[in-house]
């Protein structure tokens, strides 16, 4: 085996990066190690975390130990706490305050793991960067490019966090994991004798560890009340406790005046006024979007495939449409339920292989569009 090309692999300190960097040494790469410092550690001590978080003070240790152990060929440090705010937490805070939900894990992914290690491997002379997602970067002769497509584990596939990743950097992209199953993982750490072969997966946002996103969001000037709750007939039926606390779909957290004779979720926020629109469950679905600042990873005109609309949501057949260099225009074969703006609509093909993904600006309910 003479391989020897060297690749940076992401190390956040957990078994999937581990056994990526071990896969790669085994394969005779030259594995250079790179662990990023998003925010300060006391942020990881000034309150009880509620779930597993990335790049805390222990990740890092866990990091180097683990570098240690499988003689990794370089190991660094990166401070990005500066970049890290301004791309990362600003865009969160701004886009609560607009009224919208944002996915700040998927432009970490493009800005950061996949875009800064991206400088950091040209300047080493690294062809690849690397990482422990659970996705396939491959060669597909039906489109004749390097693509990204949804990992064999289908519990696990990571596709729809790094569809926004820039297309440039698709080829230089390395997943060692994208087709074993996390069950698999564990056990070789195990078998290699790894301490963080069972340790817990990062669930919360590195820079809100206790989970409590409406105190942050307090704490960075976003101090609102509470605000009025309107039907869609503009009758007043209850109060809610401040409209960042609220997103498209959601039914827990209203006060209304009287008990509803029916189920009832957030329709509309209109942040200006600090007003919930509440519409019944029927109400929500949608048969069309439109998602802007398109990151294309493969260009189209009009392409009938499948969409993806939130992290947890199953994709949906529909029509998509390129409206502008930067836009889409999906339409749903079937109505889906609560398209919330801020979010990222993803493209994919029957096979899995990812397409687009842009943000959801808008979304057509079926009341509203009848014209099929």
């Amino acid at each position: 085996m003479t391989v020897n090309e060297k690749v940076v692999v992401l190390m956040s300190g957990g078994v999937d990066s581990s056994i990526a960097a071990y896969l790669l040494k085994k394969q005779n790469y030259k594995v250079y190690g790179l662990h990023f410092k998003t925010v300060n550690d006391i942020i990881f001590s000034a309150g009880p975390e509620k779930q597993k978080v990335c790049c805390s003070s222990s990740d890092t240790t866990d990091a180097l130990k683990i570098a240690e152990k499988l003689k990794l060929d370089d190991f660094q440090i990166v401070e990005v706490k500066s970049e890290f705010k301004g791309k990362i937490i600003d865009y969160f805070i701004q886009t609560y305050k607009s009224g919208k939900t944002p996915n700040p894990c998927v432009l970490c992914n493009r800005y950061f793991k996949f875009g800064k290690s991206l400088e950091i491997s040209k300047k080493i002379g690294a062809k690849y960067i690397s990482s422990g997602h659970y996705v396939i970067r491959e060669y597909s002769e039906k489109y004749s490019d390097e693509v990204l497509k949804k990992g064999v584990d289908s519990y696990k596939d990571q596709s729809y966090f790094l569809s926004y990743v820039k297309k440039e950097a698709v080829p230089h992209l390395l997943f060692p994991l994208g087709k074993l199953y996390k069950s698999d993982i564990r056990e070789l750490a195990r078998e290699l004798g790894l301490s963080i072969a069972d340790k817990k997966e990062s669930q919360e946002l590195c820079f809100i560890p206790d989970n409590d996103y409406r105190g942050f969001l307090r704490a960075n000037g976003i101090q609102v009340g509470e605000g009025k709750v309107l039907d869609l007939e503009g009758n007043e039926i209850g109060i809610h406790s401040g409209y960042i606390n609220y997103t498209i779909g959601q039914r827990s957290g209203i006060r209304y005046y009287k008990s509803p004779c029916e189920k009832l979720h957030v329709y509309k926020i209109i942040p200006e006024k600090n007003i919930l629109i509440m519409a019944p469950t029927e109400k929500l679905y949608s048969n069309e979007l439109i998602a802007s600042k398109v990151n294309f990873l493969i260009d189209f005109k009009t392409f009938e495939g499948l969409c993806r609309v939130r992290k947890k949501s199953e994709e949906k057949p529909a029509i998509v449409t390129k409206i502008s260099d930067d836009a889409i225009r999906v339409r749903f074969k079937e109505p889906i339920f609560a398209v919330t703006p801020g979010q990222f609509a993803t493209i994919y093909d029957e096979e899995g292989v990812v397409l687009a993904s842009g943000i959801i600006t808008s979304s057509t309910y079926m009341e509203d569009n009848n014209d099929g």
